[in-house]
C-alpha cells in the first residue's frame, strides 16, 4: 500500500470520526419527524423526514430494527427512530385496529393434503382464487345413480375426467360441504350472506358477475368478465341427476346454508352470456365446486 493509500484512509476515518462525534443543534432535533403509516391491513412502516441518516428503529412489542412490521394485534405500536447522522431521536406512535378478514400479506394457503390455494382480498373478505381440490377421506362417486343416491359426502371430477382437475378442482354434494372437512383451518365454506358480502361489494349482481369471472377461453360464446375482484371463476359446471351438464357455461358454488324446501341447499351460478348472479335453491344431491373464505 502507497503513501497516497495510507493518506486517503486517514483523510476518510478523519471525516468518519468527526461526523459520528458531532453534536447536533437543537434545531436538528426539533425538525427531525417520524411519522408511523400502516399498509394493508397488516404492516406498520416509518416515514422520516429531515434526516441526515443513517437511522435505527426501536419499535415496541420486541420487534427489533426494522423500518416496516407486520402485525398481527390490535393496539398502540410505537417506534424511536435514531438518526446516526446528527445523534437526534424523535418517536411516533399509531393505533392499530386489526381489520375483521382480509387477507393481510399472505398471499397463499395451503389445506390438510397440502394442495396450494392462490388467495385474494375482496372489500374485507379473504377468498381463495381457486376451487376446493382435497379429498379428505370423502369417498369419489363416479356412477350418476349412485351419486343421485348418496345422502352422504361424495365427490367427482366433471365428466370423471382427471384431466379437468388442474381446471375446475372437483365437484362436492352439499354433504361434503357439511362435513366440515373441504377448508383449511381457519376457514370454511361461505354462507349466503358471506357471497352477499362480496356480492355487494363488488356492485351487485352484474358488476359483481363481471369482476368474478375469470378472462379464459373455457368460457363458451362471447362473456363480459374482466376478473377485477381477482376471484376467478371458471365454468366447471355441475353435476346432477343424470350426469354431468354445462361445462363452459356455468360456475356454481355451493353456500352452507340449508332451504326451507327440503332437501334442498342454496348455492350461486355464475353463468356464460348472462350479466348476472343467481341464487337459487339445489338438491343436496348436486355437484358443485366450492370456495373457501378465511374466518
Amino acid at each position: 500500500m502507497n503513501a497516497n493509500s495510507f493518506w486517503l484512509i486517514g483523510v476518510v476515518c478523519l471525516i468518519f470520526l468527526m461526523h459520528s462525534c458531532r453534536v447536533a443543534k437543537d434545531d436538528e432535533c426539533r425538525t427531525l419527524e417520524v411519522k408511523i403509516i400502516q399498509i394493508g391491513s397488516d404492516q406498520l412502516t416509518t416515514e422520516i423526514k429531515n434526516g441526515l441518516g443513517p437511522y435505527s428503529h426501536k419499535w415496541t412489542h420486541g420487534f427489533g430494527d426494522f423500518p416496516t412490521i407486520t402485525v398481527s394485534e390490535s393496539g398502540t405500536y410505537t417506534v424511536t427512530v435514531t438518526d446516526h447522522g446528527n445523534a437526534c431521536t424523535n418517536s411516533a406512535s399509531y393505533p392499530f385496529a386489526l381489520s375483521s378478514g382480509g387477507c393481510g400479506s399472505f398471499n397463499a394457503v395451503t389445506d390438510a393434503e397440502n394442495n396450494l390455494y392462490d388467495i385474494v382480498t375482496i372489500g374485507t373478505q379473504c377468498w381463495m382464487k381457486s376451487n376446493v381440490v382435497i379429498e379428505a377421506g370423502i369417498p369419489q362417486i363416479k356412477d350418476p345413480i349412485a351419486w343421485s343416491a348418496s345422502t352422504t359426502p361424495a365427490w367427482c371430477y366433471y365428466n370423471n375426467d382427471i384431466n379437468n382437475a388442474p381446471k375446475y378442482g372437483k365437484l362436492y354434494n352439499w354433504y361434503a360441504v357439511k362435513s366440515g372437512k373441504l377448508c383449511p383451518n381457519g376457514w370454511h365454506i361461505p354462507s349466503m350472506a358471506e357471497w352477499e358480502k362480496m356480492i355487494t361489494y363488488l356492485g351487485k349482481d352484474s358488476l359483481a358477475a363481471i369482476a368474478m369471472k375469470k378472462v379464459d377461453p373455457l368460457w363458451i360464446g362471447k362473456i363480459n368478465a374482466n376478473n377485477a375482484s381477482g376471484f376467478s371463476a371458471l365454468p366447471g359446471g355441475r353435476m346432477q341427476p343424470g350426469g354431468f351438464i354445462y361445462e363452459g357455461r356455468d360456475a356454481n358454488f355451493w353456500a352452507t346454508d340449508e332451504s326451507n324446501f327440503p332437501g334442498s341447499a342454496k348455492g350461486i351460478t355464475l353463468t356464460a352470456g348472462f350479466d348476472g348472479i343467481s341464487k337459487i335453491d339445489w338438491g343436496k344431491s348436486v355437484g358443485f365446486s366450492c370456495r373457501c373464505v378465511k374466518n
